[in-house]
């Protein structure tokens, strides 16, 4: 809208603008129909995915919110890392929720506010942590952060991890958290590169 109302509209940059609103939301609705299909247990859509383009993609995603809260986001990726077979759409999902949370978790931190993800092989497996430096691991609770309505956030569901983890699992692999010395909590999670992942 901005470009549109200066004195001098810019059709081209409004036209960019809106092109990117529309990937965004198509982005979103596709996510939100796999998610459904997934506890519908339906068939998920597989096909051979690269992780680290599924990594590359979601920073873009989450690079306003963690702009907003001073996180700087770093990447080590593992190249030529074999594919996995896999719901592209799913395991953004669970990129997206993990980085989010990450990102939450160090909004009213003090000191140095740093997201980093990892992937890398293991066994005939891909391997990807997101870790921040944020509060850290719920005190006493850590094994219930994965339990559906558990939560720890003001206004959350309770579900993030939970769909998390269902979608995981339903690739052949698996997630699970650590906290961090000095301060805040590593996600980790694994993906089969084997075709038969179970649904």
């Amino acid at each position: 809208m901005r470009w549109l109302t200066r004195e001098h509209p810019d059709v081209e940059e409004a036209r960019d603008a809106a092109s990117r609103a529309v990937k965004d939301a198509t982005r979103a609705a596709e996510i939100i129909s796999r998610v459904r299909l997934l506890f519908k247990k339906s068939t998920p859509q597989r096909e051979l995915v690269d992780v680290n383009d599924v990594v590359r993609e979601m920073i873009v995603l989450v690079r306003s919110e963690a702009t907003r809260y001073n996180v700087s986001v770093q990447t080590y990726l593992t190249k030529d890392l074999f594919r996995v077979m896999g719901d592209r759409v799913q395991l953004q999902q669970v990129l997206m929720n993990l980085m989010i949370n990450g990102i939450e978790a160090m909004k009213n931190t003090n000191g140095p506010r740093e997201l980093v993800i990892k992937s890398q092989p293991e066994n005939e497996q891909v391997l990807v942590s997101v870790s921040d430096t944020g509060v850290g691991l719920p005190q006493q609770q850590a094994d219930q952060i994965f339990d559906a309505f558990f939560t720890t956030k003001l206004h959350g569901t309770g579900m993030g991890l939970r769909i998390s983890r269902s979608i995981v699992e339903s690739h052949g692999g698996r997630l699970w958290a650590e906290k961090n010395s000095p301060r805040g909590a590593s996600f980790y999670f694994t993906v089969s590169t084997k075709v038969e992942a179970h649904a």
